[in-house]
């Protein structure tokens, strides 16, 4: 069995087709493409510090999906999500520009971004 990474999510999410309207749409999508190849994600999954909820996990990758919110509170979210110690990767899927300057590394754990600017409906 192989472990999928956050360069593999990367590779998948930034091929996809992706038609949404809402976020709740996007994450639908997002988890829809993942299965399409190969790669099984979770919904909504609650973490072990007791408050936080990521988007979508794959194994010990978990992704964080952004249509608005400011930089800054986007990273305090990022830095509670790392803090978990269930988590060993992150990705941010954004449609934002404000969210594509973000560090390469939160607390200690890689954090990669996919760019859907443009991509909705």
């Amino acid at each position: 069995m192989t472990t999928t990474t956050g360069a593999d999510i990367v590779r998948v999410l930034d091929t996809a087709t992706l038609a949404f309207i809402t976020e709740d749409d996007l994450q639908q999508e997002l988890h829809t493409a993942l299965a399409a190849a190969g790669i099984e994600s979770t919904r909504e999954v609650r973490l072990s510090d007791g408050r936080s909820r990521i988007d979508l996990l794959v194994g010990r990758v978990g992704i964080e999906v952004k249509t608005d919110g400011g930089r800054n509170d986007v990273i305090r979210q990022l830095m509670r999500y790392a803090h978990c110690d269930e988590l060993d990767e992150l990705v941010l899927v954004t449609t934002r520009t404000k969210h594509h300057h973000m560090p390469t590394e939160v607390v200690g754990k890689s954090l990669r971004l996919v760019s859907l600017i443009g991509a909705s409906l």
